[in-house]
């Protein structure tokens, strides 16, 4: 989906409200389903009233380009506009998750080429005939059914966006340390590496060959490169929270607290707020 940025308030980094690089993970990744008070068969069985075995759509509002003719040829274009608009849900796809809608006429009505309802999802005894220039497979995130809470859906789009931006902002955050050179870093001693070494060669049973001594080389590879990184990471996060007008940009990820267990295996206990041994 095109997103047009205001040409009379361009963002700039002095802002730093909402990230500057172009948003690139589509919105639906990260929809959390918890939010809905009906499953799929269940929205879709609503179109059927009782005493009749011809299933009518669903009305609700989706969010779709204005131009049918371009949204179906480029959905991406800069030049499309989305807006939501009034529709009837036809059916719904298991395998991709979406759901088939098409939008109403002048007078609030499904109608097809012809002017006549479409009843059952709109498929025939032959199958289901191709899309109509009015017909979209939507995911739920871009439907909104005219039965459910509106704040509560408003509640879904405004978590799914909030978890993309810091997705986004942390997979770039990993990027710039990742970036960053590793000449002239403090590498990791010599003396750690083969304590590493030993620990790792001691264990019981385990065949010592060529091979092993193959895959420990690259294990040790692999130690000193995450050593680097873990350097760089602690070099640009003192940069950055020194710093936070000028790196307003970035997010850095939230350090979580570390819990400490009520008893361990050594036989600790909690006595008032500091833990005593048991026994001598």
């Amino acid at each position: 989906m095109p997103r047009h940025p205001d040409p009379h308030h361009p963002q700039t980094i002095e802002q730093g409200h909402d990230p500057l690089f172009p948003i690139y993970l589509p919105l639906k990744v990260f929809d959390n389903e918890e939010f809905d008070c009906r499953t799929p068969s269940e929205w879709i069985n609503m179109g059927l009233e009782p005493g009749s075995q011809n299933r009518k759509p669903v009305p609700g509002k989706a969010l779709l380009p204005t131009d049918d003719f371009l949204g179906h040829e480029d959905p991406k274009s800069q030049k499309l506009i989305y807006t939501w608009c009034n529709v009837g849900v036809l059916d719904y796809d298991k395998e991709k998750k979406l759901y088939l809608v098409h939008k109403t006429d002048e007078g609030g009505l499904v109608r097809d080429e012809m002017g006549k309802p479409i009843l059952n999802g709109g498929i025939t005894a032959e199958g289901r005939p191709p899309l109509l220039i009015c017909q979209y497979w939507v995911p739920r995130i871009q439907l909104l059914f005219c039965a459910e809470d509106p704040r509560v859906f408003t509640q879904r789009v405004v978590q799914a966006n909030a978890l993309r931006k810091n997705t986004e902002a942390l997979l770039l955050y990993n990027l710039y340390v990742d970036c960053m050179p590793s000449e002239g870093q403090r590498l990791i001693s010599e003396q750690s590496l083969s304590k590493i070494k030993q620990w790792a060669m001691s264990t019981p049973r385990m065949r010592k060959g060529p091979s092993v001594l193959e895959h420990l080389s690259n294990l040790c590879r692999e130690v000193n490169l995450d050593y680097e990184r873990s350097m760089n990471k602690i070099n640009f996060d003192k940069i950055v929270s020194s710093k936070p007008e000028t790196f307003s940009y970035v997010t850095l990820p939230k350090k979580e607290e570390e819990k400490v267990p009520t008893q361990g295996d050594g036989g600790w206990t909690n006595v008032g707020p500091w833990p005593l041994p048991l026994g001598p």
